[in-house]
């Protein structure tokens, strides 16, 4: 079964995030609780703010499958429900056709070291 792994929207006010780190790669099999990327969300981009509200969440499969590609790079800026990549159940499938449903994720929070930010 082929499954769309796509940006997920945190919070009402979240249109657009960025890619901040890639955790998976094309090929890793993956299971619940497996990491697959980070996203910074800026959210006072809709009005002008001295110190616009950042958010980082990292996007976690919460099923087995495998990551057959990801399509975005650290800097990319995407809509929210844009597609990040492709898994199957199974890693043998074809990628023939287009996805049945999206890969089944959950994000979290996290605190990102302000130094580490480029």
């Amino acid at each position: 079964m082929i499954l769309a792994l796509t940006l997920p929207r945190v919070g009402s006010q979240m249109h657009q995030g960025t890619i901040h780190k890639l955790l998976a790669k094309a090929g890793d099999d993956l299971r619940p609780g497996t990491p697959l990327l980070e996203v910074r969300v800026d959210l006072g981009a809709a009005k002008a703010q001295d110190c616009p509200p950042l958010l980082f969440f990292r996007i976690i499969a919460t099923e087995r499958a495998c990551l057959r590609s990801l399509e975005v790079a650290p800097g990319d800026v995407l809509d929210a429900g844009a597609r990040l990549g492709v898994a199957t159940s199974d890693g043998t499938e074809s990628l023939e056709g287009q996805p049945v449903r999206a890969l089944r994720t959950t994000s979290v929070a996290i605190q990102i070291d302000p130094l580490s930010r480029r």
